[in-house]
């Protein structure tokens, strides 16, 4: 049983690099762009679930599965409500606007937008572990701060790549430095949080730590267009 969910577990880890490797070839070569444009919100959603869903097995502890459960509920609301916030006043990440690509949009804010910012939090952590398994033992700050910052070299990748795609667009010239300093307080957040409560005492599964190196991929494709 447990060869039988190892190779499972390649499968979708395989598959994961495939279509989203395809994904920014497509962009590069400018083809399935409108069929890209409509799945876009889904395979966010998707992908989030599919990474939550595997850390939530690898959890043995009922109380522990029910806090992780009630963490990834304040992650997808909170990241919601906090970019509604910072949407419609520009004064957390910038002035910035949402575009048509992440449908459905509840109040200019894609309801995509909390379960990336959870799939997000769970891929940087598990990457913290495998990168820097030194820190696991460090004080909750040291750890949530790794995070942080790895959550931040994400949005770097992304950003450039996001305009591209039509997530958001910037009112301004440039990408604000105030985003990439909002994105860290607002991740040291939830991480300390999720740290405290030992939501990383366990090793977070394979396919999480892969889907932070196969999104970052797939951004980095599109920004070669």
């Amino acid at each position: 049983m447990k060869k039988i969910k190892l190779q499972w577990a390649k499968i979708i880890i395989i598959a994961l690099y495939f279509f989203l490797i395809a994904g920014g070839l497509w962009h590069i070569l400018g083809v399935f762009q409108t069929l890209m444009s409509i799945l876009a919100a889904p395979l966010v959603i998707a992908l989030s679930i599919i990474v939550f869903t595997a850390t939530y097995r690898i959890l043995n502890d009922k109380k522990i599965r029910s806090i992780l459960l009630l963490w990834a509920i304040l992650v997808i609301v909170g990241s919601f409500v906090i970019e509604l916030v910072g949407v419609k006043t520009g004064k957390i990440f910038g002035q910035y606007a949402y575009g048509g690509t992440l449908r459905p949009i509840l109040f200019g804010v894609p309801t995509a937008i909390g379960f990336a910012w959870l799939c997000m939090l769970l891929t940087s952590a598990a990457v913290f572990q495998r990168i820097l398994p030194k820190f696991l033992d460090c004080n909750f700050v040291v750890q949530a701060v790794s995070i942080s910052m790895l959550m931040v070299l994400f949005d770097i990748v992304m950003e450039p790549a996001a305009m591209k795609l039509g997530y958001w667009t910037w009112l301004g010239s440039s990408i604000p430095i105030q985003n990439f300093l909002a994105w860290f307080v607002i991740s040291l957040f939830f991480a300390i949080i999720a740290v405290r409560i030992g939501l990383y005492k366990e090793k977070l599964p394979t396919i999480v730590f892969h889907a932070y190196f196969a999104q970052l991929i797939y951004f980095g494709l599109v920004i070669l267009k």
